[in-house]
């Protein structure tokens, strides 16, 4: 059976292989042509089909639309990513174009801002010293007139940056006499009518402080009327200025202990009241009208940053000190604990002279005098080595004082700086013997200004009287307390020596049409440029520039107005301000001031140095 079906099957088999071979006739051709070309178009439809967009052959699912619209939106973002610093460029080159280009306050956008007014448009040249002058002040290029007066250029004049109304003290006696029994009423009607209100009083000096968190500094101003304000004046690095701020409240009389009444316009034991708000009534406005005098004087009247060894800068420091005069002394305020610790209370007494009346507290048994406490200290200068000197007037005979190693005095807490007001010492001990103060100059004549040389060796001294005005070259070499210092007179010994010179003087007739003030040595009228030019205030509207070679005036500077300038300053901004009575002014110039450093100042002394180790170091640092 098995052979039977082997060959039923091969057969078919072989008929099946062989027909594939047989030609096929035409009707066979066309059918399966027909179904090949079926086959091909469904194929290529197929891959159409696949290559056309999803959104067109069906509606895709809610989230796959999302997924691919955040997609096109991050592939967006990363193009515009691309672009963005530009965009930030751009507008900090705009920024900074607008704050710094212009000049002035700020910048090019401070032209649609009103201009400071201003004080001086052109400077004098005296001699050959065009070209001096022109590396100390911008000149403008385009000069209209000689070369004996070259006009500043613009945007870079004297200005005035802050101004007060005039602060007028009227006290009882005035009002008694302005308002008298026949038209008392309708006085003390008019009085309760507010007028303009003055917050600046009476402008002494300025200094500058450079602060570290900020990283730009800023120039504090001291006032000192009534009891004294000390203002902060700075400018920002953005397009509109800061201007002022109150810094410090009653920086010169607090507590009324040391006010006796007599010279100061206040009854003994007060403190005058500060103006901060209200007006200025009517009386006040009548006694404008009689000329009446300024207003007490017992605020602040010096400032100086004390210096700290190996600072960055000499105008970096937290401690503050100050010249008070309502206290009669010099303290400085802890930046840490807003403590007052006295620097200088008592100072040795000045040389007999008729002139001089000393306090009775102030004399020892049998009539002599030990210690006296000062009376108006003013100017306060550090050296490089961290000595304070300052000067104290007198009765009109002005002395300048050394207290050395000032920036070691211990500080005291702020419960003490309360108690400290009573004070007849600088510390709470019993310092019979104050040795570390000593009498560097003494002269007939208030002192005016202190500053330093170029190399630090030579204290620059001026002096006034109702006569003229004189500086003082002193060499700072020797710690001699012979009173060697004292200024020159014709009668000097011979093969004596002579530590203090003249270097310039003038007569009160050389200031033409603009007035001398003599007012006792109020405010610091005397600064030394980086290269060593001195300014000077000469007389009440002049600013006059001496080289340090042989005193000979460079140019000066006259304001317009008559205003009295009480104290000229350089900043470290790149201005020199001077301040009256109750402006502030400012003049952009090339030289900036006299760089202090830091390095040199003393180390403070171990607790186990012997005594002899002292003074030899003391001795070495006052040889240098």
């Amino acid at each position: 059976s098995s052979t039977n079906h082997s060959s039923r099957v091969a057969p078919l088999v072989l008929t099946r292989r062989v027909n594939n071979y047989l030609p096929m006739s035409s009707g066979e051709i066309r059918r399966r042509k027909n179904a090949t070309n079926r086959q091909t178009a469904a194929s290529n439809s197929m891959s159409s089909e696949a290559t056309r967009p999803l959104t067109q052959t069906k509606r895709p699912h809610p989230s796959t639309t999302d997924t691919t619209q955040s997609g096109k939106k991050s592939l967006k973002r990363r193009e515009y990513d691309e672009y963005a610093w530009f965009a930030v460029f751009l507008l900090a080159a705009s920024y900074f174009i607008g704050t710094r280009r212009g000049g002035g306050r700020g910048g090019l956008l401070s032209s649609f801002s009103k201009p400071y007014p201003i004080s001086a448009s052109s400077v004098s040249v005296m001699g050959n010293n065009e070209e001096v002058v022109k590396s100390i002040f911008y000149i403008a290029k385009h000069q209209k007139g000689s070369t004996r007066s070259l006009d500043l250029a613009r945007n870079h004049q004297l200005e005035v940056v802050l101004s007060s109304p005039p602060d007028l003290h009227c006290d009882e006696v005035t009002t008694d006499i302005l308002c008298n029994t026949d038209n008392r009423e309708e006085c003390k009607r008019q009085s309760n009518n507010e007028q303009s209100i003055p917050f600046l009083s009476y402008l002494i000096s300025t200094t500058w402080v450079h602060d570290e968190d900020l990283g730009r500094g800023f120039l504090l101003l001291a006032d000192g009327g009534r009891s004294g304000r000390i203002w902060r004046w700075e400018v920002g690095g953005g397009p509109i200025t800061i201007g002022r701020s109150l810094h410090m409240e009653w920086s010169g009389c607090r507590s009324g202990l040391w006010v006796d009444g007599e010279g100061t316009k206040m009854r003994n034991g007060t403190c005058p009241d500060n103006i901060f708000s209200g007006s200025m009534s009517s009386c006040s406005k009548n006694a404008l009208e009689q000329k009446t005098s300024s207003p007490p004087l017992l605020g602040s009247a010096s400032l100086a940053v004390e210096l700290t060894r190996d600072a960055e800068r000499s105008s970096i420091g937290k401690n503050i000190v100050v010249a008070e005069w309502g206290e009669r002394r010099i303290v400085r305020v802890e930046g840490e604990t807003g403590a007052r610790t006295p620097l200088v209370v008592l100072v040795p007494p000045p040389k007999q002279n008729d002139k001089v009346e000393i306090d009775g507290d102030g004399l020892e048994e049998g009539g002599e005098a030990a210690q006296v406490r000062v009376k108006r200290p003013n100017h306060l200068t550090y050296t490089p080595f961290g000595d304070l000197l300052f000067s104290d007037n007198r009765d009109n005979v002005g002395i300048v004082y050394r207290l050395k190693e000032a920036v070691h005095v211990q500080p005291i807490s702020a419960e003490q700086s309360r108690d400290a007001h009573g004070w007849e010492r600088s510390s709470i001990e019993d310092q019979a013997d104050q040795n570390n103060i000593d009498i560097l100059f003494q002269s007939d004549a208030a002192v005016e200004g202190l500053a330093l040389g170029s190399d630090y060796s030579i204290l620059y001294i001026l002096v006034a009287s109702p006569g003229g005005k004189t500086v003082y070259r002193l060499l700072l070499d020797s710690d001699d307390d012979d009173g060697s210092g004292d200024a020159p007179s014709d009668e000097a010994k011979e093969g004596e020596r002579v530590r203090s010179s003249v270097f310039y003087s003038m007569s009160s007739d050389d200031c033409d049409n603009d007035q001398l003030v003599y007012n006792d040595s109020v405010g610091s009228k005397l600064s030394v440029d980086d290269k060593g030019t001195l300014y000077i205030i000469t007389c009440s509207s002049t600013v006059t520039l001496l080289s340090q070679e042989e005193g000979r005036v460079i140019s000066t500077l006259t304001l317009q107005g008559t205003e009295s300038l009480t104290s000229i300053g350089f900043g470290e901004d790149g201005y020199l301000y001077m301040t009256s009575p109750n402006e502030l002014r400012r003049i952009k110039t090339r030289i900036g001031g006299m760089v202090l450093p830091t390095n040199l100042v003393v180390p403070k002394p171990s607790k186990s140095a012997a005594a002899d180790g002292d003074k030899q170091r003391r001795q070495k640092r006052d040889k240098k």
